[in-house]
């Protein structure tokens, strides 16, 4: 009999995670399963928590459920890769603002069929996740999603403190907050100075705007910045995006959610290898997986 082992954070997209759980947890003693509930109780509470479950997972019948947000998932990945089970899988329900992963992953978000796929013996996919090495002070962290240094990360916090987000998940249009932040975005991000290494080849970009690096094609809440990337390819695509005035950032936006041609774009600039290296000259803001990170220089190898 399979048991389920749920890593929650009830907080994230304005409560959606307290509302799953609850979903799950009927049709969990519906089906007769045994499970138990690992709850967020303060930011980055899930790493230690899904360290702790997948040391002691002894069945190949366990499984790991993350509820919540890209956030959330981005911390259980950290901490099952801290665990002594690295390779431990894990289910993800997204109860989320942005869901980018789950996007990008096609995930099941009917938790009737999300339990009785798991009831039911099921595959393991092997998808990819990136994973970052600070040069400056030694970290090294996974991610689900996506690094993005300045305009995102401008766009995450103004998101992530907006009174309108949490009103507008209430009404299941939560990403709209994106889109009024990316506008915002514009008046209030500076370009930066940026070297960037791939393949061999080193490029610097002296107005830069946007760099994302990126396991697939989303960010901000199912924005399609870069179409050609795949979790599934083995590779990581990084963007730059050279500051626009606001006539041109209008067309390249329109562009990019039309048809994707903004690649096209002369401002536009893509790499795809399984190895990158980032580096600014200046502090600058960047988020990791819709989460905040602080203001500091980057030297970064992907």
């Amino acid at each position: 009999m399979a048991k389920i082992h749920l890593l929650v954070n009830l907080k994230s997209g304005s409560n959606r995670g307290e509302k799953a759980l609850k979903k799950i947890e009927t049709v969990l003693k519906n089906e007769k399963m045994d499970y138990d509930i690992h709850i967020s109780n303060y930011p980055g509470q899930l790493v230690p928590l899904a360290t702790k479950v997948a040391n002691e997972i002894n069945s190949g019948t366990e499984y790991v459920i993350v509820v919540g947000g890209d956030g959330s998932l981005n911390q259980a990945l950290n901490g099952v890769k801290n665990s002594d089970h690295p390779n431990t899988p894990l289910a993800y329900f997204p109860a989320g603002t942005g869901n980018d992963f789950a996007r990008a992953a096609k995930l099941e978000t009917d938790s009737l069929k999300l339990i009785r796929h798991l009831k039911n013996n099921p595959i393991i996919t092997k998808v990819d996740c990136g994973k970052y090495h600070d040069l400056i002070n030694g970290e090294t962290r996974y991610f689900v999603n996506n690094l993005g240094i300045d305009f995102d990360a401008y766009v995450v916090n103004k998101t992530n403190h907006s009174k309108l987000k949490t009103k507008f998940n209430k009404i299941n249009i939560g990403n709209l907050t994106y889109g009024i932040n990316i506008v915002q975005a514009l008046k209030g991000q500076d370009n930066f100075k940026v070297r960037v290494s791939t393949n061999g080849h080193t490029s610097y970009y002296e107005h830069a705007y946007l760099v994302t690096t990126t396991n697939h094609p989303y960010f901000g809440g199912s924005v399609p910045i870069l179409p050609i990337a795949s979790i599934y390819n083995h590779q990581l695509d990084i963007a730059i995006v050279e500051k626009p005035n606001l006539a041109k950032f209008i067309y390249l936006f329109s562009k990019l959610l039309i048809n994707g041609s903004h690649m096209k774009s002369k401002q536009f600039h893509y790499f795809e290898s399984s190895a990158i290296e980032v580096k600014t000259d200046d502090p600058e803001y960047d988020q990791l997986d819709g989460e905040e990170l602080s203001k500091r220089k980057f030297h970064l190898k992907f």
